[in-house]
């Protein structure tokens, strides 16, 4: 393979990255309409911890730090999008 091909398999899996991320964010919607209603934070730290937690022992551990940032952000961003919508 050469870094055409590389560069290719990458836009690939952008392009599923994208649809899941407008899925997810499309749930952090709702959610953010349930935790309205029932008047909650917008931030669980609890179960932030959580998902992180389980994320960082689900990769190779040379990967646990960057999945870590990863879902830190992605978390950061659904929150920002919660406040946004509520």
């Amino acid at each position: 393979m050469d870094i055409k091909d590389y560069r290719k398999e990458i836009n690939e899996i952008d392009a599923e990255l994208v649809k899941l991320f407008e899925k997810r964010m499309e749930v952090s919607k709702n959610i953010a309409a349930y935790k309205k209603a029932n008047n909650l934070p917008t931030r669980d730290p609890e179960r932030e911890k959580e998902i992180l937690d389980k994320h960082s022992k689900e990769v190779k551990p040379e990967l646990s730090i960057y999945i870590y940032e990863f879902f830190e952000k992605l978390m950061q961003l659904s929150r920002d999008y919660q406040n946004s919508v509520r």
